[in-house]
């Protein structure tokens, strides 16, 4: 505590007034001077019980915790193409496939990963495409080259392009390690997110570490150290597999994924897989793999997706849950799908397009999101086994839940209709939106 300022007092004497005569000693003399002493003693003891008082009562504030690097451990993709240091306990997504690598990197218990990287061989021929900056009329400093540039372009549209969003570039600023620093918004539905790219090529690689601008204080102090710690290795060998007429895209894509340790102390891994088939496809599965620093596999879990069949460029959500929750020294996960192209199913599935769907979503006396509604046979066949898929997404339109339930009656003749009711006792995030789909089986 800063003294108080204490008054100067000074003497004055006025020379036309006598002074004060002196106390003269009597027999209580002594008396006086005790009672002096104890009143001195109990002001001091006073005086330190306030002062004591008072400094209890003093908030410290807290000391920000900074995240010592000395502490981080480092991820080495499995290809060998590239390293990033990071806190241990943070979570690797890796959907990397033939024609390129994708790794997610998120702190524990986030729903939204922090940082991406992404890496293709930059001597792949590649037809210039409009990016989503000149697309939304924003003028850009072309401060790369032609071929830099379309590789750009080619990554901006395959991250931040979409029916609802927008791109807003605001500046490229040159960095001292060669990188070109992106800086641009994202608006969507759900609202404005701040991004930082760093693109550049190394060797045979064009690289790009993705990064979302966290309102978490903790989380940004620990983000600005990660992006400095990126090694590509220009040796590694690995190349994107050549394009082909179909794009050389997996059978099986993934979107919108999320992770993290619910409140039993399990692990979940939620997401949607997309068909980038030209055909239908049946008994999709999820297989979730962990893996420690060293690329050893820890643990294995496996899953099919609910829908019983999968369109041509539909999305159907999946989730993977270890009871156990993770392995120690777990640092990261890989997903891999398997399918086949649709015969059994197809010969029964009746798909979304002969359903009508309402549903509504509420918070019941408990908390849990309940998500609840009706469905309609509008098709010219009997249904039965008719089911809903629901998927709840967060504001970055990352899948935080997923449940599957069948309508109340077995059996749904045209024209019929039945409820339906989907409680979520566990969400990876805040919800924001969610989508209802229906699906059954003709009846025979």
């Amino acid at each position: 505590m800063q003294p108080l300022p204490r008054k100067v007092r000074g003497i004055i004497r006025d020379s036309s007034r006598k002074p004060k005569p002196h106390l003269r000693k009597t027999k209580h003399w002594s008396k006086i001077r005790a009672m002096l002493r104890a009143l001195s003693l109990y002001r001091m003891i006073m005086t330190t019980v306030l002062i004591w008082f008072l400094t209890g009562c003093v908030v410290e504030e807290p000391v920000p915790e900074l995240v010592d690097p000395t502490n981080f451990v480092t991820y080495i993709h499995p290809t060998g193409v590239f390293t990033l240091d990071m806190p241990p306990d943070w979570i690797v997504g890796d959907t990397s496939d033939d024609s390129a690598l994708s790794v997610e990197f998120s702190p524990p218990n986030s729903p939204e990963p922090l940082i991406g990287v992404y890496v293709i061989s930059a001597e792949m021929s590649l037809e210039t495409t409009p990016s989503p900056a000149s697309e939304a009329g924003n003028v850009t400093t072309a401060s790369a080259s032609p071929d830099l540039e379309a590789l750009i372009n080619l990554y901006q549209l395959a991250f931040y392009s979409g029916p609802d969003i927008t791109y807003k570039e605001m500046a490229r600023d040159p960095q001292p390690d060669g990188s070109l620093r992106i800086k641009f918004l994202i608006d969507a539905p759900q609202g404005t997110t701040q991004h930082n790219d760093f693109v550049q090529m190394r060797g045979p690689y064009f690289v790009v570490l993705r990064t979302r601008i966290p309102e978490d204080h903790a989380h940004l102090r620990t983000l600005s150290r990660v992006i400095n710690t990126l090694t590509v290795n220009e040796q590694a060998g690995w190349s994107s597999a050549a394009p082909d007429e179909d794009g050389n895209r997996d059978v099986v894509g993934f979107a919108n994924l999320n992770a993290w340790s619910d409140r039993n102390g399990g692990f979940q891994i939620v997401g949607q897989v997309v068909n980038n088939a030209p055909l239908a496809l049946e008994f999709v599965r999820i297989t979730v793999q962990l893996y420690d620093r060293d690329s050893r596999l820890l643990a294995e879990q496996d899953d099919f997706v609910s829908s019983d069949l999968i369109l041509p460029g539909e999305y159907a959500p999946f989730s993977i849950v270890f009871s156990d929750g993770l392995p120690a020294g777990t640092v990261r996960y890989d997903l891999h799908a398997s399918a086949r192209y649709a015969d059994y199913a197809a010969r029964t599935f009746y798909g979304v397009e002969n359903f009508a769907v309402t549903s509504q979503a509420d918070f019941d006396e408990n908390g849990l999101l309940v998500v609840s509604g009706q469905v309609r046979n509008e098709g010219n066949l009997t249904a039965s086994l008719v089911k809903v898929i629901v998927t709840i997404f967060d504001s970055e339109q990352r899948v935080i839940a997923t449940d599957t339930t069948l309508v109340d009656l077995q059996r749904l003749a045209p024209g019929e209709a039945s409820t339906y009711s989907v409680t979520f006792v566990e969400l990876g995030g805040t919800p924001n939106t969610f989508l209802v789909t229906a699906q059954g089986i003709i009846e025979e």
